[in-house]
């Protein structure tokens, strides 16, 4: 399609968009129960604590010891009288507020002897947190009996399992409809308050890629994350190039229809897509291996997104803040992840050239290139061992795209069973040190959600 000078400044206008709607306080409320699932958290660290010689809730130490047989002997009420607990149980302890004004609250605590012989517990008290007709889950993830630990607790959509890190009040984050600023409230929940706007994309046809994008984030764990709308007021530009000319492509031709400086930069840097729905671009993505990374990245802290006919786009490398090293490895799947793909979505580079049937990618971010993968294995438990395809920095085509992602994967040769129960195990030398992992995930009943984005 060409469009005559006029006509095509004409178009262009059209598609800026007003300003973004002003912040406004919004009611907050908290209340505590039990947990509703058993929470995980990739960002976070292992939410078992050690009890070691006591457990810290407050300004209260319960004094902990093992005595001869392996028991834990617990001081739970903190009187110098000694609870023996054997394997596991569930005790409550009284916790008072970090004011004088504060709130009090009884908070249930597993405590348990893990396989190794290492006592643990966790805290199974959830503080749930209602944001204007939202509710969030917090949890005490570092197991302090505080829930306001910016970047130590953690915090999760409604229904969803894996915590992402408590954003500081200065962050900006995003519910389902939501961006949030300001969330702030004491230990327990005291004078909560935040403020927000509904959610928004510079152009309104973007906005279901933004909500695709953190749709899968929340899944592994990682924080939503609001529009850049200087990024996507400059993928937009080259998402309408695109459209104008019919073509995917990263760099823009001065003199065709649409070129801008500006949007041939946004398409250098971004990733691009034809042919998907825009809320399905985010996801398609998730399914490939070299443009699964601009979705998940840890430190992400906006995104660029831009759709414009059939072209969808998203910036997510260009707006990042510092990882700290225990956000890595970033896993996908995460442990115990149910409905995973059973495809590799094609994409340029193509990561298995004349394989068009290849099985959903298993990958681990580590922050450096300095890796190795040196053994693995994926087994179905229903029938046995898979066969893959095995990429590090040292391995695999295109070394140079697993190394500037700082990644190992494996991809099946042929496509995952549906429902089907899978077993992955990676041993990996990050920077000369051993590193492993094993768990397990389950597919959904299948359907291909690729498609071939482009690099």
């Amino acid at each position: 399609m060409i469009l005559r000078t006029a006509a095509l400044a004409a178009f262009l206008a059209a598609q800026q968009p007003p300003g973004p709607a002003a912040e406004k306080p919004l009611k907050v409320t908290v209340a505590f129960q039990d947990a509703q699932a058993r929470y995980e958290a990739q960002l976070l660290g292992d939410l078992d604590r050690p009890v070691a010689d006591g457990i810290f809730l407050g300004t209260t130490q319960y004094a902990a010891e093992v005595d001869d047989k392996g028991n834990l002997k617990l001081d739970t009420k903190a009187e110098d009288r000694y609870r023996t607990i054997t394997r596991r149980e569930i005790v409550s302890f009284p916790v008072k507020g970090d004011t004088d004004k504060s709130r009090s609250a009884t908070l249930k605590l597993e405590i348990r002897k893990r396989e190794d012989g290492e006592w643990v517990y966790r805290n199974l008290t959830q503080m749930t947190v209602q944001i204007g007709q939202e509710a969030f889950v917090v949890v005490d993830a570092n197991g302090n009996g505080a829930y306001n630990d910016p970047r130590q607790d953690g915090m999760a959509w409604h229904g969803q399992t894996w915590l992402f890190p408590l954003p500081t009040s200065a962050e900006r984050w995003c519910t389902p409809t939501m961006e949030i600023t300001g969330l702030e409230f004491g230990s327990l929940g005291d004078a909560p308050v935040a403020k927000g706007r509904p959610l928004a994309t510079t152009v309104p046809a973007a906005l279901p890629v933004l909500k695709g994008v953190n749709e899968e984030r929340v899944k592994l764990g990682l924080t939503p994350r609001p529009e850049d709308p200087k990024l996507s007021a400059e993928l937009q530009k080259h998402c309408v190039y695109m459209q104008l000319n019919n073509t995917l492509t990263h760099p823009e031709t001065p003199g065709r229809p649409g070129y801008s400086k500006e949007g041939h930069e946004a398409g250098m840097r971004s990733i691009l897509s034809r042919g998907m729905d825009a809320a399905r671009v985010a996801h398609g993505m998730v399914d490939t291996y070299f443009h699964r990374q601009d979705v998940i990245r840890p430190h992400t802290v906006a995104f660029g997104v831009g759709y414009e006919g059939s072209f969808g786009g998203i910036d997510g490398r260009s707006a990042m803040g510092k990882a700290p090293p225990s956000y890595w490895p970033v896993l996908c799947p995460v442990p115990g992840q149910q409905n995973v793909g059973l495809m590799y979505g094609k994409e340029a580079p193509d990561a298995c050239p004349g394989d068009n049937a290849a099985g959903y990618p298993i990958t681990a971010y580590f922050g450096t290139p300095n890796l190795k993968l040196t053994s693995w294995s994926l087994k179905s438990t229903a029938a046995g061992a898979v066969d893959c395809y095995v990429f590090d920095p040292t391995q695999g085509v295109s070394n140079d795209m697993t190394r500037y992602q700082q990644c190992v994967c494996i991809i099946p040769k042929d496509p995952l069973r549906a429902n089907t129960e899978y077993e992955v195990s990676l041993q990996v030398e990050v920077g000369g040190k051993p590193w492993s992992k094993t768990w397990r995930f389950t597919t959904g009943a299948g359907g291909f959600r690729g498609f071939t984005p482009e690099r």
